[in-house]
C-alpha cells in the first residue's frame, strides 16, 4: 500500500512539474487565445465600441481579399513600395487571424495560407537587402527590426489558423519562412538579438511567440534568455535592464511608446502558455508601472515628451498605448481612469482586453478622469543612473508643464543634453525639445532613416535648453562616455502645489566644470500663472564660455535690451557641434535684467535673466548650412557669459492674453521688475525675484547638502539669510 501510495505521489508530482514547464498546444494562444473567441462572439452586437473596431477590421481585410495578392522582391527603403507592401501584407494577415477565429470562414485562412505560399517560395531565395546602410539588414525589409515586426504580426495569423492547415502546409511555413528567419535572427544577427535595447527586445518577443506557435521549447528560451540561455540577454533581462524601478524607460518617451507592444503583447503570450511565470507580476508588476509612466510622460494633449530621438507627432493615440492599456486594464485591476484614455483614442484592441474594455466604456458613469501628475522618475535598473521630473499645475484643460531631464545617456537613441529643460502650457510646446531629424518612412528623405542632421544638429548639446561649455557637446559627443555618467538627483519637491521644485547636479560631462541647475514652479494669488525660476550656477578652476540656449516656439515680440539685428548679412554661429545649423539674426546686451517676450497663440511668454555688460544675448534660427532643408527653422534666444564661475538666474514667466477675434490685449509686459543673483559660493545660491506689484521672492539654493533638514546660511552684505533644506522660498511683501 504504502509502494503504491509513492508511485502514486511521484506519478502526481512529476506530472505538475510537466504541465508548469510544457507549451500549451491549442490555437490560437498567443495574444488572443480561444476563451477571447467565445467571449467575442458571445458579445458582438452587443459592445458599440468593440462592434465598430470589430466591423472596420472586418471592412479593410474584406477589401483586401479582393485584390490580388503582391509579395515584390525587396528592394525600396522605408516609404519605398516594397516596404511599405509587405508592412501591409502582415498587418493583413493579422486582420484575416482574427477574423477567421471569430467567424470561421474559410476565405480569412486561405488568403492567409495563399500569401504564406508566396513568402515561403520567395525567403529562402532572399539575399540581405539591398537598400541596408550599415544598419543591421533584414532580407524582407531594410532593417532586421521591421523584419522582426513583420514576423511579430504573421505568426500571429499563423496561430490563428494553424489547425485548419494541413500538416504538409505547416512544415512548408515553417520550414521556409519562420524556422530561418528565426534562425536569422537568433544566429546571423545575435548581437541585435542580444542587445539591450527596443530592437532586442522586438526579437525577442517575434521569436518567442513563434517558439510558442512552433512548440519549440529553445526558441522560447532563447526569446526569454538570450540566444545563450544564460540570463545575459532575453527578454527578461530587457525587463530588468531597460526600466527603472519607477517605470521610467530609459530610452525616453518616444521608444517607451514604441517598446511596449512587444513587451506587452509578449507578456500575454507568455501568460497564456505558461501561467506559472506570473509575468504580470514580475518585479513588482514593473509592465504596470511602464504604462503609467508612459501615460505620465505625455502633455495633456497627448503628444509624448520628445526628449532623445523622438517625432512629436506620436500621441496615446498610437496602437501600442492602445494595446498596452487594454491589458493593464485587464490584468491589473480594472482602473477606470485608464478609460477616459480609452475613450480618447476610440478604439480597442481586437481579443478579450479590448472586448473588456469597450464593455467598460458602455456605461459613462464608469469613466474616471485620468490624473496628469508631478513625477519623480529615477533611471536605471536600480534607480540610480538619474531621473526625469515632471512638474504640472492646473488643470488638464489648460496645465503648465515643466520637464527636466537629468537621465542616462539612453543608448543609441539618446542625445548629449544634460539638465535641460521643457516647458508645455495651454495645450502647446513652449520651451521645445527639437527632438529627432527623421521623416519617418518617407522614402525621399533618405528612406525614412534618421537624417545626417539628427547626429550632427539634434543630438547635440547646442540643441536643446542647457549649457553648453566652449561650444562643445557633452562628452565631446561620444555616447561611449556618455554612457558610463548621469547626473545625480539633488532635490524633488511637489508636496506644495504652489511651490514645487526640481533639482539636479552634474558633474561628468564637462571636464572640471560642475553644474547645478534648480527649477522651482512658484505659483502666488497675485499671479494669473505660476512661474518658473531657474537657477543654473556653474563652476571651474578655468575660464570658458557658457552658452544657454531657449528655444521658444511663437512670435518673437519685444526686448528691453538694444539689439544689432542682420537682416541683410546672415553667419552661422559656429563651425561644429552643432553651432554650423545656427544663423545668428541679431546680438545684445544689457547690464541687470534683460527681457525677451514673444506670443504663442493666445499667451505671452518672456524669459526675465540676469545679466551683465559682459554677456552677450544672441537671437538664433536653426537652418543655416541645411542646403536640403532638413532642420525645421525654429528660433531660439541664447544668453552668452564667460569666466570660471557663473549662476545664469532666469524667469520664464507666462502673462497676458491676446484675443484678435475682439481685438484685445491684456498685461503683455513681463510682471517681473527685477532678477538679481545677491550672491553664490560652494554653500549657497541666493536668488531675488521682485514683482511690479512689490512681491520679493527669495530663493534658496544650499549647493552642498541636499538634505531636507539641514541648516545654512550666507552672510550676504551684512544680512544673513538663514534657512533648513536643500531649497527654500521666502516671500516679502515690500508694498
Amino acid at each position: 500500500m504504502k509502494i503504491s501510495f509513492m508511485k502514486y505521489f511521484v506519478a502526481v508530482f512529476l506530472l505538475l512539474i510537466i504541465k508548469s514547464t510544457a507549451i500549451a498546444q491549442q490555437h490560437p494562444n498567443l495574444v488572443i487565445n480561444r476563451e477571447d473567441v467565445k467571449e467575442i462572439k458571445e458579445n458582438l452586437g452587443k459592445v458599440p465600441l468593440f462592434d465598430k473596431v470589430f466591423d472596420k477590421a472586418k471592412q479593410t481585410i474584406d477589401e483586401a481579399i479582393r485584390e490580388p495578392i503582391d509579395v515584390p522582391v525587396p528592394k525600396d527603403p522605408a516609404g519605398g513600395y516594397t516596404h511599405t507592401r509587405h508592412q501591409e501584407n502582415y498587418k493583413e494577415m493579422y486582420l484575416a487571424g482574427i477574423m477567421y477565429s471569430v467567424t470561421g470562414e474559410k476565405k480569412y485562412a486561405g488568403f492567409i495560407r495563399d500569401m504564406l505560399d508566396k513568402y515561403a517560395a520567395m525567403y529562402p531565395t532572399l539575399p540581405l537587402h539591398p537598400a541596408a546602410k550599415g544598419e543591421a539588414p533584414g532580407k524582407l525589409f531594410w532593417q532586421s527590426l521591421n523584419e522582426t515586426v513583420w514576423l511579430f504580426y504573421t505568426i500571429q495569423a499563423y496561430d490563428c489558423i494553424y489547425d485548419w492547415l494541413t500538416p504538409e502546409e505547416r512544415k512548408n511555413y515553417e520550414d521556409n519562412i519562420f524556422r530561418p528567419m528565426c534562425k536569422f535572427f537568433v544566429v546571423n544577427t545575435r548581437q541585435q538579438f542580444d542587445f539591450i535595447h527596443n530592437h532586442g527586445t522586438w526579437m525577442d518577443a517575434s521569436v518567442g511567440m513563434t517558439g510558442y506557435v512552433l512548440k519549440d521549447k529553445k526558441l522560447v528560451q532563447q526569446a526569454l534568455y538570450g540566444s545563450k540561455i544564460d540570463s545575459t540577454a532575453g527578454y527578461m533581462k530587457q525587463l530588468q535592464m531597460l526600466i527603472s524601478p519607477d517605470g521610467y524607460y530609459t530610452e525616453g518617451a518616444y521608444y517607451a511608446r514604441y517598446a511596449l507592444m512587444p513587451f506587452f503583447l509578449f507578456a500575454k503570450a507568455i501568460q497564456n502558455n505558461q501561467p506559472d511565470m506570473k509575468i504580470f507580476d514580475y518585479r513588482n508588476q514593473i509592465l504596470k508601472k511602464f504604462l503609467y509612466a508612459s501615460l505620465q510622460m505625455t502633455y495633456t494633449n497627448g503628444n509624448f515628451i520628445p526628449i532623445n530621438d523622438a517625432l512629436k507627432e506620436k500621441n496615446f493615440l498610437s496602437v501600442e498605448i492602445v494595446d498596452a492599456l487594454d491589458i493593464t486594464y485587464k490584468e491589473y485591476g480594472h482602473d477606470n481612469s485608464l478609460l477616459s484614455i480609452a475613450k480618447r483614442q476610440g478604439t480597442v484592441m481586437l481579443d478579450g482586453a479590448g472586448l473588456l474594455v469597450a464593455k467598460a466604456l458602455k456605461d459613462p458613469s464608469n469613466v474616471k478622469e485620468f490624473q496628469w501628475k508631478s513625477e519623480d522618475f529615477s533611471d536605471g535598473p536600480n534607480g540610480k543612473s538619474g531621473g526625469l521630473d515632471i512638474l504640472r499645475y492646473g488643470p488638464s484643460s489648460d496645465e503648465e508643464c515643466l520637464v527636466f531631464k537629468y537621465t542616462s545617456h539612453g543608448l543609441s537613441h539618446g542625445h548629449f543634453d544634460k539638465l535641460s529643460c521643457l516647458f508645455y502650457d495651454a495645450g502647446k510646446e513652449i520651451l521645445q525639445d527639437y527632438g529627432s531629424a527623421r521623416f519617418l518612412n518617407i522614402e525621399q528623405k533618405d528612406g525614412g532613416r534618421y537624417l545626417f542632421e539628427n547626429k550632427t544638429f539634434a543630438k547635440q548639446t547646442i540643441a536643446h535648453n542647457t549649457i553648453v561649455v566652449d561650444e562643445k557637446s557633452d562628452y565631446d559627443g561620444k555616447m561611449d562616455i556618455s554612457e558610463k555618467y548621469h547626473p545625480d538627483k539633488f532635490y524633488f519637491s511637489d508636496k506644495n502645489p504652489d511651490f514645487q521644485v526640481t533639482s539636479a547636479v552634474d558633474t561628468h560631462s564637462y571636464k572640471g566644470v560642475r553644474m547645478h541647475r534648480t527649477l522651482a514652479m512658484i505659483n502666488d494669488k497675485s499671479f494669473s500663472r505660476p512661474i518658473i525660476v531657474d537657477i543654473f550656477s556653474v563652476e571651474s578652476d578655468k575660464e570658458h564660455q557658457y552658452d544657454l540656449p531657449f528655444y521658444y516656439m511663437g512670435q518673437f515680440i519685444s526686448t528691453n535690451f538694444k539689439y544689432n539685428a542682420f537682416s541683410t548679412n546672415l553667419s552661422p554661429l559656429g563651425k561644429k557641434n552643432g553651432y554650423q545649423y545656427l544663423w545668428k539674426e541679431a546680438v545684445g546686451s544689457m547690464n541687470g535684467t534683460a527681457k525677451f517676450t514673444w506670443l504663442n497663440d493666445e499667451r505671452f511668454y518672456s524669459i526675465v535673466s540676469s545679466v551683465d555688460s559682459t554677456d552677450e544675448l544672441y537671437m538664433l534660427r536653426i537652418g543655416a548650412n541645411d542646403p536640403n532643408f532638413n532642420l525645421r527653422n525654429d528660433p531660439a534666444y541664447m544668453i552668452r557669459a564667460k569666466g570660471k564661475d557663473h549662476v545664469f538666474a532666469s524667469v520664464l514667466e507666462p502673462h497676458g492674453d491676446f484675443n484678435p477675434k475682439d481685438e484685445q490685449t491684456v498685461n503683455s509686459y513681463s510682471r517681473v521688475k527685477s532678477i538679481k543673483v545677491l550672491a553664490s559660493n560652494s554653500e549657497a545660491t541666493v536668488t531675488e525675484v521682485e514683482m511690479n506689484n512689490g512681491l520679493l521672492l527669495s530663493l534658496m539654493v544650499a549647493n552642498n547638502s541636499s538634505g531636507k533638514t539641514g541648516e545654512h546660511s550666507i552672510d550676504i552684505n551684512g544680512k544673513v539669510y538663514k534657512w533648513k533644506g536643500a531649497v527654500y522660498l521666502l516671500k516679502t511683501n515690500l508694498k
